[in-house]
């Protein structure tokens, strides 16, 4: 009878609760995974935990994955005095989890209940070595202790690399060796996260914790774990190669007449993107291995890794050198600097023309070729090639590429406190491309009534009329006639003029501060001119000038009166990142506050006479 009901309760709690949202806070007193490296490239895990006794029940979940995972010999225990003891009418629940964009994963949920001090073990059998890519130094609930122990045969060695590990309170690691194994040993107080599902399935989007990269290599390779990394890969793609006769005439046919390099590249290129639809990525083997390229053909449908292999295919088919590259775009946990599959979470195509590599990534559809792919720039990317391998670093945009000019003209009326006028803004580079993607998705007349709403924010809330978007094959810009209201205030002999509708000097973000993590998506360096005509003439005054500068950020702001009606106002800013990142998060929010500071100033102007 007890146990039908607490069966009951789980089935009703797990129905409440689904499986991928887990937010349960387990106390877990510690937790040991014992890792086994066969010498057929196989690997066991033996996992135990203790878990702290907890006044209310627990659903402790075991994510894994079923093609290339086996979960076996679970086993729990609960404390009866000094001693644990096995728990009778044990519950485990299995499911499949059900999200677009991830499949093969389940997981296994077992039923703790309350006011019991309990040990959960089970083992972890993975066929695949280089699927063990990492160990986390982080969690979503509080571990007091984390261990890993790693045994690794003489066959091989063990490669590790950390990143954030300052933000750890406590890490400790060492080794022991004898005739025929290596014992790693690896301790840490990890650090404590807020609840994340993605984390179950190994994406770390927007993570800045402590995780080691890892990669197991024969010794063979004499600790080249780059070139190891890379044949591996290298072999499991080849069998996903090779155009039948159908896609290879589809091929000739677009390039039909065409004979220049570079034109048979962006042909390419233009057609998987505007032809093929992106999918997203499966967990396991699926993250990182792509579908055939007929088969991608055939569907016209894939994500990075397999839209990557095709196109590389159809350029080496037309005798452009091509290969596929492994990358990290900027939210990723990690650059791809090191030979492991964590460091990796997307894949793109090189083209070499004249021997000169230019990267090609066919699921963004407003990038342009030979310059750098926005969701990578400034990051590393592992070249797969049959020569063992190559690292290569994506060069970025400089803020002058990205630069974004505006020019506003506005007449006062000081009798309606009313200003009108017109604006215009360009954007270079890939500082438009928030407005490049918003005009392909959502079509010209919402992508009108999108950006009139956009700058009437940009301009602090004032009204915007007959906007519109220009665009040509390096910029974008947008116009519009401008209405400011109430900015204009009389007394007797003054009139007061506040500049504080002037477009924010970071335009994509209306926060007055900026957190750690925020991507802007461009570097950039941004020109502001501003002339009013006044209606009345008054005393010209000294030019007001305020400067900024620190490392990577300036802000030079001046205003001035070249007659006695006129008012300009022009502002520079130099913005050289892409994230706020620790490093330059107190300077930005130092310069925001600055800006605000200036433009809430009025300005005096006395009347004449």
């Amino acid at each position: 009878m007890e146990s039908s009901f607490i069966k009951s309760f789980f089935l009703l709690f797990l129905f409440i609760i689904p499986v991928q949202g887990f937010a349960q806070n387990i106390p877990i007193e510690n937790r040991l995974e014992n890792i086994v490296v066969k010498k057929d490239t196989s690997f066991v895990t033996h996992v135990s935990v203790t878990l702290k006794k907890s006044d209310q029940a627990i659903i402790y979940p075991i994510f894994y994955d079923s093609e290339l995972e086996k979960i076996s010999n679970i086993q729990v225990y609960s404390k009866k005095g000094k001693r644990f003891k096995p728990m009778k009418d044990m519950i485990i629940v299995e499911e499949d989890v059900e999200l677009d964009y991830i499949a093969s994963k389940k997981v296994k949920s077992i039923f703790i209940p309350s006011e019991y001090e309990t040990k959960i073990s089970y083992t972890v059998e993975c066929s695949e070595l280089m699927y063990f890519s990492d160990l986390r130094f982080f969690s979503n609930n509080t571990i007091d202790t984390l261990k890993y122990q790693i045994t690794v045969p003489k066959t091989f060695r063990f490669i590790h690399n950390t990143i954030y590990k300052d933000s750890l309170d406590y890490m400790a690691i060492d080794s022991i060796s004898s005739d025929s194994i290596t014992r790693w040993n690896i301790k840490v107080v990890p650090e404590k996260i807020e609840p994340d599902p993605l984390t179950f399935f190994g994406i770390y989007r927007n993570k800045k914790v402590p995780l080691m990269r890892t990669i197991v290599v024969p010794v063979s390779y004499k600790d080249d774990g780059l070139k190891y990394l890379n044949d591996w890969y290298l072999q499991k793609v080849e069998t996903k190669r090779g155009l039948n006769p159908e896609v290879l005439n589809k091929i000739d046919e677009l390039t039909k007449g065409v004979s220049d390099p570079r034109q048979v590249m962006e042909i390419l290129y233009n057609y998987v993107r505007s032809n093929f639809k992106y999918v997203a990525i499966e967990i396991g083997m699926g993250a990182f291995i792509p579908t055939h390229a007929n088969e991608v053909f055939s569907n016209k449908e894939g994500d990075c890794k397999d839209l990557s292999n095709f196109l590389s295919e159809a350029l080496n088919y037309k005798g452009i050198k091509s290969h596929i590259a492994l990358a990290a775009t900027y939210d990723h946990i990690s650059d791809c600097d090191f030979p492991s599959l964590s460091s990796a979470n997307h894949v793109v195509c090189l083209a070499y023309i004249k021997d000169e590599p230019i990267v090609l990534d066919p699921t963004d559809p407003i990038h342009f070729p030979e310059t750098p792919v926005q969701s990578i720039q400034n990051r590393s990317i592992l070249i797969i090639n049959p020569n063992g391998g190559e690292r290569y670093k994506i060069k970025g945009f400089t803020p002058q590429q990205n630069l974004i000019d505006y020019e506003i003209g506005l007449k006062a009326n000081s009798d309606r406190m009313l200003m009108e006028g017109e604006f215009k803004a360009w954007y270079n580079g890939i500082s438009g491309n928030f407005l490049r993607r918003e005009f392909r998705y959502i079509g010209k007349d919402k992508m009108n009534s999108a950006g009139k709403r956009y700058y009437e924010s940009v301009f602090g809330n004032q009204s915007i009329s007959d906007f519109k978007v220009n665009h040509n094959a390096n910029s974008i810009g947008a116009e519009g006639k401008i209405s400011i209201n109430g900015k204009i205030f009389n007394d007797t002999n003054n009139r007061m003029l506040f500049l504080d509708f002037l477009p924010r000097i970071i335009e994509t973000e209306n926060r007055e501060t900026l957190l750690e993590g925020t991507h802007l998506g461009s570097n950039f360096n941004k020109n502001v001119n501003l002339r009013i005509e006044m209606d009345e003439i008054f005393e010209t005054f000294a030019p007001i000038e305020h400067t900024f500068s620190d490392k990577g950020v300036s802000l030079h702001l001046k205003i001035s009166n070249p007659s006695d009606f006129i008012i300009e106002c022009n502002y520079e800013f130099m913005f050289d990142y892409i994230t706020i990142e620790k490093d330059n998060h107190a300077i930005t929010n130092e310069v925001l506050k600055s800006f605000k500071k200036i433009i809430n100033e009025p300005i005096i102007l006395r009347k004449k006479g």
